[in-house]
């Protein structure tokens, strides 16, 4: 059966149209705060979005690392929330009673504690009034999201609210339509049935659970297998709309709400949530005076799953396995020439890791999705042009061609299989750092933003088997609305291997796109351009491979992990397991990775002993950045002997995604580092004494000193292996 069409998603508030039918004047955004100005004299470097309808502060935070919204501690999270919101009413033009209409709905202790409030008049939620605030360990207030509405306290609005308060299945007030009416309206802009009041009533007791302030109604017809069960052969009861009319696959929740337009505006409504088969799930709030107008229209049902043939463990969070023939960590410890072997790839069934986000829009047939536009770049101009190869579905929502190691990467099948893997790849990282903290206010790229700030239009142009080189990828990152630029090239090989690509290899991909993150979150595309910025860019894109594709049973205490493999062999050198294109492994042993903070100094001798894989000078990009992700890894095997692999990574990402997001631009080694442990002590500060313990025992302890931020001989580095 084809998919009905449905209609958009639509909210009032939002509607130029809805709201000046209503003789509702837009609001212009004010040149005077001064709220927010009191508010920014005592919070350092605030920060405040607004919302374009209302002109109200929707999110607020500080940029200071230690930054707190409130200056006294309190004590429960809840307290705090209260307090904030009686302490700063003004921010949002609440007088006294509309403080007392907000109220604590629940509060979240997983992770950053969170609490939730809403706004109630007589009992009746201001829909769209949920406001999230999350508060530190010592219970003051860090960041708070969402709005609250002036004059819901006063009387006009308390009016409103009983006027369709307390309606189920009572009497309804002259000119108030009835919680029937209102389905009835919903359901049929939905499907495009007549439905009418008359075919919904108050649902049995027992499928009512009548809990949240929420009543149930269900069609007074049988659908086809109820009147099947039902004995004999009698007619099914009540009137049925008709063949044409879509069953309820539940009953519909239904619950009053105040439905604000803005400008202490509220309309009486109803909230009511539809579950109809061969639709989607919606939700609507449909106005419960007059003429039953629909106010807020929402489309529920977002999971689309494809199935994406790629190289991957298939474990919870599907993660990536390091390539085609994966060999980290190297399984001897040794440079003896160790190969991989290929493995077979698994068929991964997936939306997204984020709820609600999907990689490819449901109709999609080829791999060009909101995060990322992953293809073939095989002749000029750059980017998608005739001739360029997308990859392609091979059956319905099934990415499924396979690779086949015995042949070049420029293979019809196996070009395919690559593009799918890059694709993979690219949106695997935009989801597992979107939870890190890195989203679309930070500057992360995608078409659609959401309205969730940032600038969109910008998702990352995944370009494989680039026509422009050979042996090598590359990342080019403009600020945040422009898309970035990943190029992925055909590695050659040694004959008579067959070529390979760097496309859907993890280790490389995840190094270029460490590139993207770490330019868009320090200075949006221009902060890393000083000597230590740029070795920084190198080192993080190292250790958000070998980190992210690490796995719960390696050996972090010896083991050996190379930042690439499949691709780096050469006719001259078989080591490609092993070192990669590093000097050294990235290990926590020290008889295999010896690189403390000195090493980033120019005439600095490396340490003898360790095998090495050719040398260079200290302070060239690539072998400054060796020693920051080898300082990187030490923090997160730390961690992982505390807490084990998987809490270990997600903090770790947390920690490195928010200390970018706080590193200055131009940073020092130091300065990055001390992001890093601002960010663990805001979100675990028992985590700050490990963080210092790894980053000490490469030499950067409490008493380091780092170049100078303009240095480009990277001397002068004082090496401290103690901790506070």
């Amino acid at each position: 059966m084809a998919e009905p069409k449905v209609p958009e998603n639509f909210n009032a508030l939002y509607s130029r149209a809805a709201r000046t039918a209503r003789g509702v004047v837009v609001a212009a955004a004010p040149t005077d705060r001064p709220a927010v100005s009191r508010m920014a004299g005592d919070v350092p470097d605030l920060t405040i979005d607004y919302d374009e309808a209302t002109q109200n502060p929707v999110r607020m935070s500080s940029l200071e690392p230690a930054g707190r919204l409130s200056a006294q501690p309190m004590a429960t999270p809840e307290e705090a929330a209260r307090q904030f919101v009686k302490d700063r009413a003004d921010l949002w033009q609440l007088n006294d009673q509309d403080v007392a209409t907000v109220e604590v709905v629940s509060v979240s202790s997983q992770g950053l504690p969170t609490v939730r409030m809403i706004q109630k008049v007589d009992g009746v939620e201001v829909f769209q009034s949920d406001m999230a605030t999350a508060v530190a360990s010592d219970n003051r207030v860090v960041s708070v999201a969402g709005q609250l509405f002036r004059a819901a306290g006063a009387e006009p609005t308390r009016v409103a609210a009983r006027a369709v308060s307390g309606r189920g299945a009572g009497a309804v007030a002259a000119g108030n339509l009835s919680a029937a009416e209102a389905i009835a309206r919903a359901a049929s802009d939905l499907t495009g049935y007549p439905y009418k009041p008359s075919d919904f009533k108050p649902a049995a007791a027992a499928a009512r659970r009548d809990d949240g302030g929420y009543r149930f109604y269900a069609p007074k017809w049988k659908t086809a297998p109820e009147a099947k069960r039902a004995a004999g052969k009698r007619a099914v009861a009540k009137r049925k709309p008709g063949p044409e009319a879509p069953p309820f696959e539940r009953p519909v929740r239904v619950k009053d709400v105040l439905f604000p337009m803005g400008e202490a505006h509220f309309v009486p409504a109803y909230f009511i949530e539809l579950w109809i088969r061969d639709y989607p799930a919606f939700s609507y709030v449909v106005d419960a005076l007059d003429a039953p107008d629909v106010l807020f229209r929402k489309n529920l049902t977002s999971r689309v799953t494809f199935k994406y043939r790629v190289h991957n463990t298939g474990d919870a969070l599907f993660r990536p396995e390091d390539g085609p023939a994966p060999g980290t960590p190297h399984p001897t410890g040794k440079p003896d020439g160790f190969q991989a072997p290929p493995i077979s790839e698994k068929l991964i069934e997936i939306e997204s890791l984020l709820p609600g986000r999907p990689w490819l829009a449901p109709n999609a047939t080829i791999t060009r999705g909101n995060n990322c536009i992953a293809f073939a770049d095989l002749r000029s101009p750059d980017g998608p042009s005739p001739g360029d190869v997308d990859g392609k579905v091979t059956a319905v929502r099934t990415f499924g061609a396979k690779y086949d190691h015995s042949k070049p990467a420029t293979t019809a099948a196996n070009l395919q299989n690559s593009i799918v893997g890059m694709f993979f790849h690219v949106n695997w990282l935009h989801d597992r750092w979107y939870e890190a903290g890195f989203d679309e206010a930070s500057g992360n790229a995608q078409q659609d933003n959401f309205g969730l700030g940032g600038i969109g239009g910008d998702p990352i142009l995944a370009e494989g088997n680039d026509f422009s080189g050979n042996d090598n990828a590359n990342m080019s990152t403009p600020p945040d609305g422009s898309s970035p630029r990943m190029q992925m090239f055909r590695f050659d090989g040694p004959d008579p291997l067959p070529s390979r690509t760097s496309n859907h290899e993890a280790l490389i991909t995840f190094h270029e796109m460490g590139h993207y993150i770490t330019n868009r979150l320090v200075g949006n595309g221009s902060g890393l351009q000083n000597a230590q910025g740029g070795a920084m860019g190198e080192g993080w894109g190292d250790f958000f491979a070998i980190c992210m594709t690490s796995q719960a049973t390696d050996d972090f205490v010896k083991g050996v992990f190379a930042v690439g493999g499949w691709t780096d062999i050469t006719s001259t050198f078989k080591d490609n397991y092993y070192y990669s294109i590093r000097r050294y492994p990235y290990s926590a042993d020290m008889n295999r990775n010896p690189l403390t903070f000195k090493h980033i100094g120019a005439n600095v001798m490396l340490p003898v002993g360790p095998p090495r894989n050719g040398g260079g000078a200290n302070q060239e990009v690539h072998n400054a950045g060796e020693t920051w992700c080898t300082a990187l890894w030490e923090v997160f095997v730390t961690l992982v002997g505390a807490h084990g692999h998987a809490t270990s990574e997600k903090r770790m990402l947390q920690y490195v995604v928010g200390g970018l997001k706080v590193t200055p631009a131009n940073p020092t080694f130091l300065q990055a580092r001390d992001a890093i442990l601002s960010a663990a002590g805001a979100l675990q500060p028992a985590d700050v004494p490990l963080i210092w313990k790894g980053f000490a025992k490469r030499g950067m302890g409490k008493d380091a000193v780092a170049p100078a931020a303009t240095s480009t001989s990277l001397t002068g580095v004082v090496e401290s292996f103690g901790v506070p």
